[in-house]
């Protein structure tokens, strides 16, 4: 890229006086396709890292962090962004342990389960035959599953594509998850 030109069609001009310019993000070359649960712990390790830096003055847990950039609910309060975050990770491991039968048998679980599969994050990945209690991940044929938040990064660098799984592959990522997860203590809920 040419400075005293700045734009992205034009090749540096060769001039001694021009400094080219770096590589711009809409250069870079692709990034590999992620596909294994250690890739996925670190994208969130790095993400929960890298958030915590963009201002806030008080300290964001594991489980504040998953409530707001991976399932997504929009709380202004760590406490029950915590909490969601808690209640999502049960029933992402019910429905990856095939036991959400087993999960649902407690009348306050069933509600969280239903609440939860209703949410965007389940909603959109999971499928079911004749009911939604035993749902399981995927189940849109020939279609992968997509997932997109600002709160990812690897390498250092924030991952701003939509990120496409097969359904094992997305396992791995609930698995991913999960372990992040295992570092904080959980609600009292």
């Amino acid at each position: 890229m040419c400075w005293c030109t700045p734009n992205l069609r034009t090749p540096h001009c060769g001039k001694s006086t021009c400094v080219p310019q770096t590589q711009t993000s809409l250069e870079r070359k692709p990034r590999p396709a992620v596909t294994d649960k250690q890739t996925y712990l670190r994208m969130l390790e790095e993400g929960a890292a890298e958030t915590a830096r963009f201002g806030s003055d008080r300290q964001v847990s594991r489980l504040d962090y998953l409530g707001e950039y991976i399932f997504k609910f929009t709380t202004y309060d760590s406490e029950y962004s915590e909490m969601f975050a808690a209640k999502a990770l049960e029933v992402c491991a019910a429905i990856s342990d095939c036991k959400t039968f087993e999960y649902i048998k407690e009348p306050e679980r069933y509600r969280w389960y239903l609440l939860m599969c209703n949410m965007p994050f389940f909603e959109e990945r999971i499928g079911w035959g004749g009911s939604i209690r035993g749902a399981w991940w995927g189940g849109r044929p020939k279609k992968p599953i997509e997932f997109d938040s600002c709160g990812l990064f690897l390498d250092g660098e924030q991952v701003t594509k939509t990120l496409q799984f097969t359904d094992d592959e997305w396992k791995q990522f609930i698995e991913a998850l999960r372990e992040f997860a295992a570092g904080d203590k959980m609600p009292n809920v």
